[in-house]
């Protein structure tokens, strides 16, 4: 068994409302990292993390379970916690031993009422937190509206940092707002493609990613006062990416 340094072991927890993915986004990343040679499924009744007949026989997570993960050299536990009011006790008391938090909201339904009290969870151990945009390839789902759902609800520092390619069945892929890259995957969703962005998407990820940026500037006096005194051309050594697209009509000055 391999052994990791206590720096290099993240404990992540998967929260959010019953039903909006979280077992089967778990499946994902363990199939992604090669910590299983298939994509189990909650349908199947094959999945790592709800391995308990009760669960499997009702769809759905009664208590936490842990998967453990490799990415870049790191061990990741993924803490694939329940989403029913009945079982939050458990959700609750696993996040006390989380480093961070990722929330599951469905793409469909939006934020609802299990997802406003893992946030309120989350806050009461200060974590940091993610929230991950669920079941975009469903039909009625929507980013734009589950996005802004979110922001109205959480504030309006919930921006997103990355954005669909295409929707519902057409769902093929993300930009990512960092890197300003497209990320296709490859036909075992283990693997994807980073490509540019498409011509389509390239005024809306400029617009993104300047909301982006001037959302990180704000969160730090330093940063803002980089940011209001250079305008887009912030360093590389102080800024948490490698260079600044704040606009199309607006090109990036070389960083110093």
């Amino acid at each position: 068994m391999k052994v990791y340094e206590s720096t290099d072991v993240r404990n992540v927890a998967l929260a959010g409302h019953g039903h909006s993915g979280k077992t089967t986004l778990a499946a994902g990343m363990l199939y992604a990292a090669g910590a299983t040679n298939r994509l189990t499924r909650v349908d199947e009744g094959n999945t790592i993390t709800d391995f308990d007949d009760e669960e499997i026989n009702r769809k759905l997570t009664i208590s936490t379970s842990i998967a453990a993960i490799e990415w870049n050299k790191k061990k990741i536990n993924v803490l694939d916690t329940p989403g029913f009011n009945l079982f939050m006790y458990d959700t609750k008391s696993s996040m006390a031993a989380a480093d961070s938090a990722l929330i599951v909201v469905d793409g469909v339904s939006g934020v609802e009422v299990m997802t406003e009290k893992v946030w309120e969870f989350a806050e009461g151990f200060n974590l940091p937190r993610v929230f991950y945009i669920n079941k975009l390839d469903r039909e009625r789902s929507d980013f734009q509206r589950t996005a802004e759902n979110i922001s109205e609800v959480f504030g309006r520092y919930a921006i997103p940092v990355q954005l669909p390619i295409g929707a519902e069945r057409d769902f093929s892929g993300i930009v990512d707002l960092i890197t300003m890259k497209a990320h296709v995957p490859g036909k075992d969703f283990a693997s994807f493609t980073v490509a540019e962005i498409p011509a389509a998407l390239q005024a809306e990820a400029d617009e993104r990613r300047a909301a982006l940026v001037e959302a990180a500037a704000e969160s730090d006096d330093e940063l803002l006062g980089k940011y209001l005194e250079a305008g887009c051309a912030i360093s590389a050594r102080t800024w948490p990416w490698s260079s600044c697209r704040c606009s199309a009509r607006t090109p990036p000055s070389t960083p110093p």
